[in-house]
């Protein structure tokens, strides 16, 4: 598409709506592949807003051609010029070319932290700014400061427990949802825990660090690493919560008869 671009103004233009996207199934526990996939960004209610008196699809178009024609060449022509996976789209906004409305947009050009929704074992990371994420993910965001305390507990054995045990219910099995994620206690943070929370904070700065390595699918020295910094999280996390030792066996017992 931006090959196609006439002019340089076209390319910006055009380069600023085209996004890359994440789908579930790369997402991994503390990384993310992802596959060349690109979303075409242009939001309900964008072509009215900035087309004054021009007809839509004539505006369209005009400010952005090659989009429009890699957009066209899905026509049918069989179907007497339907453009076939186009129209009546179950995103489509008010025109053809845009996407359905949605409230928060804006949260996809953050920092965020990401999971795969459907999954028999949680599957977290964090995603750099302008990264936009599928239906078969979520997503939340918060302050950079905390992101990766959060991502540290969120792919511990206590979570995967608790979240299995207390949190999943209703809709798809092995569904991770939002609004679960909200329910989960998070302690808060103390003058007393601090140096536990800058703990789980480094290690994970670790895990980032290895697991973004090119050669970490085929490095088993590092992957060996990161199940070593895992579990120094996970023990973190216990005293964080202030977990008995009969606890702590629970949980992990859990976890090795899986």
């Amino acid at each position: 598409i931006l090959a196609n671009c006439k002019t340089k103004e076209e390319r910006k233009r055009t380069e600023e709506i085209i996004k890359p996207i994440l789908r579930g199934r790369d997402i991994g526990r503390y990384y993310y592949k992802w596959a060349g996939l690109w979303l075409i960004k242009i939001e309900a209610g964008w072509t009215n807003k900035n087309r004054g008196k021009e007809e839509p699809e004539a505006f369209f178009k005009k400010n952005y051609p090659s989009i429009y024609q890699h957009l066209i060449s899905f026509t049918d022509k069989e179907l007497e010029g339907r453009r076939k996976g186009i129209l009546n789209r179950d995103d489509q906004g008010d025109y053809w070319w845009e996407l359905r409305h949605c409230d928060y947009y804006p949260e996809f050009e953050k920092e965020k932290i990401v999971w795969q929704r459907v999954t028999q074992s949680p599957k977290f990371t964090i995603i750099p700014p302008g990264i936009y994420c599928e239906a078969t993910t979520h997503f939340i965001t918060c302050s950079n400061e905390y992101i990766n305390f959060l991502v540290g507990i969120f792919n511990s054995l206590l979570f995967k427990f608790a979240f299995y045990k207390f949190y999943m219910g209703g809709g798809i099995e092995g569904e991770i949802k939002g609004e679960f994620i909200g329910r989960f206690p998070i302690p808060p943070i103390t003058p007393q825990n601090q140096s536990i929370v800058n703990q789980i904070e480094k290690l994970v700065d670790q895990i980032l660090s290895l697991t973004q390595s090119e050669d970490y699918d085929l490095n088993y020295q590092k992957q060996s690493q990161v199940k070593t910094l895992e579990k120094e999280i996970d023990q973190l996390v216990y005293k964080l919560y202030n977990l008995t030792d009969e606890e702590i066996k629970i949980i992990e017992s859990e976890n090795r008869n899986e």
